[in-house]
């Protein structure tokens, strides 16, 4: 039941302006109104006419304003409509109407919350399937290595909201949306915070490319003596200096939250760098070859030449000095 009392204010020498109306209304079926004028402390009973919306017209409530005028109405039995599934529904609404049939004044209102069971269920399921959906990518990233520590939080944050409003659809329904809000909020949370953690190890892989190369150019320059304009070390030093430059527009995309524009940069990044890296690996492989010992097997008819010569001479010299020890 919703009931009340409106007390006019008067309107100049009278209690209600004689070409105005008082309208009252309900979006329930099937309602039952009841109204009573009250002058000066007296009730008088009035039955208005109409069928959607129940109007007390001007001249039943224009009176000399040294007369205390009220109105007291109740509204009970109303219906839902079969159509209305669920939200916010009018139980009474008074206007004051002009002869323009225009509100005059704030009117008053009282409004009530449906809740269908079946609808919160829905709800409930759709709500359901999106943090399930979570779950399979906190997982898929978690088994790529990245940092789901802050959306598993958000997550479990979630699933205790849905446990909750379960447990309130028959009990207390009226609280099942909040709990659903809740839910919600911290399953955006969750997919943001792991979109974030994602673009951010994406970075870091290809930083840590970046960092390696850059240890192989230093290695190069310093320990092998290379120069940044030798022919072989300038195609390493380009892709290095690309991959760099795509580092850094991925990390100041990372600033203003556009984690996919981060991940596609990031990646670029890393696939200079893994051809820097590539090509430094074989430029490496190159200078430690020049460091290997010298092939004897192209040199060993000259070494039996140089052997049998010194043979020769070996066996001069010592016929010789025999000579000389026989002598004497």
């Amino acid at each position: 039941m919703v009931s009340g009392i409106i007390r006019l204010p008067g309107s100049g020498t009278q209690t209600f302006d004689l070409y105005d109306s008082l309208e009252f209304y309900t979006q329930l079926e099937k309602a039952k109104w009841s109204f009573s004028i009250v002058k000066d402390g007296k009730d008088n009973p009035y039955l208005p006419y109409g069928t959607v919306k129940k109007i007390i017209l001007g001249n039943d409530l224009a009176y000399p304003s040294e007369i205390e005028v009220k109105v007291k109405f109740s509204m009970t039995e109303g219906m839902v409509p079969s159509n209305f599934s669920s939200g916010d529904i009018i139980l009474a609404r008074a206007l004051e109407l002009d002869d323009r049939s225009e509100k005059v004044g704030p009117g008053l209102y009282k409004n009530g919350t449906v809740f269908n069971p079946a609808g919160l269920q829905t709800q409930l399921d759709s709500v359901k399937a999106k943090l399930a959906d979570l779950k399979s990518a906190i997982t898929e990233k978690s088994n790529i290595n990245v940092d789901v520590t802050a959306a598993q939080a958000k997550y479990q944050a979630a699933s205790d909201a849905l446990d909750t409003a379960t447990t309130k659809i028959t009990s207390s329904p009226s609280e099942v949306n909040n709990y659903l809000t809740t839910a919600t909020n911290n399953i955006n949370d969750a997919s943001a915070a792991l979109d974030q953690a994602w673009a951010d190890q994406s970075i870091k892989k290809a930083e840590a490319m970046i960092n390696s190369v850059n240890g192989l150019i230093n290695e190069f320059k310093v320990n092998r003596s290379l120069k940044e304009s030798d022919t072989r070390l300038v195609p390493i030093i380009n892709k290095y200096d690309l991959a760099a430059r795509t580092l850094s527009s991925a990390k100041n995309l990372f600033d203003q939250n556009s984690y996919n524009a981060v991940r596609s940069d990031a990646a670029q990044s890393l696939g200079y760098a893994n051809e820097a890296w590539n090509l430094s690996l074989t430029l490496k492989g190159e200078l430690d070859q020049g460091f290997s010992l010298p092939n004897l097997g192209a040199f060993l008819p000259f070494l039996v030449v140089v052997a049998v010569v010194l043979i020769i001479a070996g066996v001069i010299i010592y016929r010789k000095k025999t000579q000389w020890d026989e002598l004497g």
